[in-house]
């Protein structure tokens, strides 16, 4: 028979997850000369970019990792290019970035229609503040 007392039971602390990631140009810090590190938000943000930028197949060993939004900029601007723009966007946010709680995508698209922007409203999981990101993507002619 086991016997529980009160006294040897501890109080576990709650240790917050940190994401960290390089930047993507591999920026050095002047005076530490280290390799400058992004933290939780940030790295995340810079995770989400990078995700949204990707076209199918450029990721080798992984075909489908991506959003292919610039596969879409060559076609017509009406509201199923939109559409298709905001799906493309949850369907790779949804699959490949799981510390990512989507709230919505938006997208809008530029007076000239040769570039559209992509609004992303997210939170980190188990937080409750929204952040967002915008990317501008443009139709290179």
């Amino acid at each position: 028979m086991a016997i529980t007392r009160a006294d040897k039971i501890t109080e576990t602390l709650y240790v917050q997850q940190t994401y960290s990631d390089f930047t993507n140009d591999l920026t050095v810090h002047p005076i530490s000369q280290q390799l400058v590190i992004l933290k939780n938000a940030d790295a995340v943000k810079q995770s989400l970019r990078n995700l949204i930028l990707t076209n199918l197949g450029e990721k080798p060993f992984n075909p489908l990792f991506g959003s292919n939004i610039n596969k879409s900029l060559f076609e017509l601007f009406d509201p199923f290019f939109v559409e298709d723009v905001k799906r493309y966007v949850t369907l790779a946010v949804q699959q490949y970035e799981p510390r990512v709680n989507l709230i919505s995508v938006d997208v809008s698209q530029d007076r000239t229609e040769t570039a559209v922007m992509i609004n992303v409203v997210f939170s980190l999981i188990n937080t409750t503040q929204p952040l967002s990101i915008s990317i501008y993507v443009k139709r290179v002619r």
